[in-house]
């Protein structure tokens, strides 16, 4: 083995693995799965796909436009806490969501990633804190940490919630997770 097939962080080892376009030794710790063969970080870093590089105005405006969505669901969630619909409300919900996630995919510009969805992630949970779902939340935990047998709507109460919440991250973020 030489000293060309040693990398800085670590020593491939015996590992079959060769990168595509330099034919450089790689292992499973250090190769980058691509369209077309495996590649080392250094060649993989040339052919990153426009749909992963996002520039700080668009995860800006997407940030915002979570937040403005978390502040807004601050003031919905209460009125469609004793909607009869049962496990159909939740399904509504759930299409809701999606519907409002791909309008925030195409705030994002059609981007993905790990920058993408940290932004829209981060954007959601600032918007849910800052709006009144905080105080809505607080409240149902409260009410849900007095065991009191006489009152067992409190507990359902703080399940619904996140329930909700589950319902909300999965719908939508589920349009800029990556395809492979």
């Amino acid at each position: 083995m030489s000293l060309k097939n040693l990398s800085v962080t670590h020593i491939c080892g015996d590992s079959a693995l060769k990168c595509v376009d330099c034919n450089e030794q790689i292992c499973p710790r250090c190769f980058v799965p691509c369209a077309v063969g495996n590649r080392c970080k250094k060649c993989a870093g040339r052919f990153t796909s426009h749909v992963l590089k996002a520039s700080p105005q668009i995860l800006l405006r997407l940030g915002l436009a979570m937040l403005l969505l978390g502040v807004a669901y601050g003031y919905v969630a209460p009125l469609t806490l004793y909607m009869p619909l049962g496990i159909y409300g939740y399904v509504i919900e759930f299409f809701l969501f999606f519907t409002l996630g791909k309008v925030m995919y195409r705030v994002a510009g059609y981007k993905q990633g790990a920058k993408v969805i940290t932004a829209a992630t981060g954007g959601l949970l600032l918007g849910l804190a800052l709006g009144p779902f905080r105080d809505q939340f607080i409240v149902a935990v409260a009410a849900s940490g007095t065991e009191n047998p006489t009152d067992p709507s409190a507990s359902s109460e703080l399940n619904y919630y996140l329930v909700n919440l589950a319902i909300m991250a999965v719908g939508l973020l589920s349009s800029f997770m990556r395809k492979q």
